[in-house]
């Protein structure tokens, strides 16, 4: 008990320590955006919404709501949440026993802030809209599904191999199949049938059903819990056998190669990672929302969102073509690397990024009635004629903080790249100049045909654009000394 009373004293000395009054103001800003936002939805459907006949019972959701959760908080804590799962070296130094270790790990991680955001927001919008105790019933099951994600990711991070994290990854499979078929069962078996007239219930009957399959919900999750702290105690990701290799190999998207220190890059850098992927989700919503019959009629028929979706994401690492070499130029440059091989993969990787962008958007093609050929054409624009341009901020990008916050921060943006982003004006232009005023189908043709020109041309332009680097690359290389 004193080691772990001296684990957390330890943390949350580290914890003030970091406090940022620039991350509290910020958190706070888009916390009071996001309740505006919810409120003032809800205050202009409020008379729909009472007027509205429901085909079931509203408490039987509380269980959908909550494993519904579970894939997105998944994936936002594998991308975003970095707690520590195992001891530095001067607490390993100390007799600090696993058990304890693991007792802090699990009150850390259940005092998260990854770990009651998405509790918190569906809690939020549900007391709007259901009764009081159904909202906090699914505050309750949420949370426990979160926790268990959570427990999941640190079985997952401490895992030392594949025979420890191929059981990991079945038994977590089969914890969200037993979920959903729990929530399933309780939507229709408590939710329709309560509200069938030629089934009649008791009274309570949808309360206490409620009840029932969420206690059993809670008690598979607290099950799988502890079976995952007790596989976490067990765990040591540090080799201490006698004869233990020297050298290791860290995980990365399959073999070190400098097209994967591309994606890797991303993956690591805590600001391309955010900037990516709040770009990626923004657009990918107003792309989707943008497919409504009278929101096309009202754009004229003009799907820019759709170029937006798939191309802005790669913009904004576009803006920085080498903002991310310049921290290491000093032993980049002194290698036989030629920059146009360096240009060139840095094209080939926004063009990967539009592909998987618009396999995202895909959907839209197959549900929303988006034209294939559109979708297409989009593509092929994006990634010839949208993104091409920008490979010439290369000549002033400026080194960039890798590992700063990227909300307001303008931190290795120059006048020159402000400047020239309004090129992206040029090719928008083109874009809805040619669905607006020509048929669809040569707006297709235009447009589809230009991205493969520009394709086609990429090579030659790279050239051309590295040629003019290598003219300017000892004041440029100055200039990042300075920076």
């Amino acid at each position: 008990m004193n080691q772990l009373r001296l684990l957390l004293s330890l943390s949350l000395t580290q914890r003030r320590r970091d406090f940022s009054w620039k991350s509290l103001f910020v958190g706070a800003y888009f916390t009071l955006l996001f309740v505006g936002m919810v409120v003032a939805l809800y205050v202009e459907l409020r008379d729909q919404l009472k007027a509205a006949s429901i085909p079931f019972e509203l408490p039987a959701v509380a269980l959908l709501i909550a494993v519904s959760a579970i894939p997105g908080d998944l994936i936002m804590k594998l991308l975003w949440r970095r707690s520590p799962v195992e001891m530095d070296d001067s607490l390993r130094s100390r007799p600090v026993e696993a058990r304890v270790w693991a007792r802090f790990i699990f009150i850390d991680t259940s005092a998260g802030f990854l770990q009651w955001v998405l509790p918190l927001i569906l809690t939020f919008i549900g007391a709007l809209v259901l009764p009081a105790w159904v909202a906090a019933l699914v505050l309750v099951l949420t949370f426990s599904c979160t926790l268990t994600n959570a427990l999941f990711q640190n079985c997952w991070r401490r895992a030392p191999g594949n025979q420890y994290t191929l059981p990991l990854v079945f038994g977590y499979l089969f914890w969200i199949f037993l979920a959903y078929v729990v929530a399933v069962a309780c939507f229709i078996v408590v939710g329709l049938a309560g509200d069938d007239p030629s089934t009649p219930v008791l009274p309570r009957a949808v309360t206490l059903g409620t009840l029932a399959f969420a206690l059993l919900l809670l008690a598979l999750n607290v099950l799988v819990q502890y079976v995952l702290h007790s596989y976490f105690c067990r765990l040591h990701n540090h080799n201490e056998e006698e004869h233990a290799p020297v050298a290791t190999t860290a995980r990365s998207l399959g073999e070190v190669s400098l097209w994967s220190i591309e994606w890797v890059q991303i993956l690591r850098s805590k600001r391309l990672r955010v900037s990516v992927l709040t770009i990626a989700v923004i657009f990918l919503l107003n792309t989707y929302m943008q497919q409504n019959p009278q929101v096309q009629k009202d754009f004229g028929g003009v799907n820019l969102m759709l170029l937006f979706g798939i191309a802005f994401p790669s913009i904004i690492l576009a803006q920085w073509v080498l903002g991310i070499e310049a921290n290491f130029f000093a032993g980049i440059w002194s290698r036989p690397w030629p920059v146009e091989d360096i240009l060139r993969r840095k094209y080939a990787l926004f063009c990967a990024l539009c592909g998987l962008m618009a396999l995202l958007i895909l959907p839209c093609v197959v549900w929303m009635g988006m034209s294939f050929w559109m979708w297409l054409s989009t593509l092929l624009f994006g990634c010839g004629v949208f993104v091409l341009p920008f490979m010439a901020t290369c000549l002033f990008s400026s080194r960039m903080d890798l590992f700063s916050s990227a909300f307001f921060n303008y931190q290795g943006g120059n006048k020159q790249i402000n400047v020239f982003s309004f090129v992206m004006f040029i090719p928008m232009g083109i874009y809805y100049a040619a669905y607006f005023l020509l048929p669809t189908l040569w707006a297709h043709v235009l447009v589809g045909g230009l991205g493969i020109l520009g394709l086609a041309l990429h090579r030659a332009y790279i050239h051309w654009i590295a040629g003019i680097w290598h003219r300017r690359r000892y004041k440029i290389m100055e200039r990042w000394l300075t920076e």
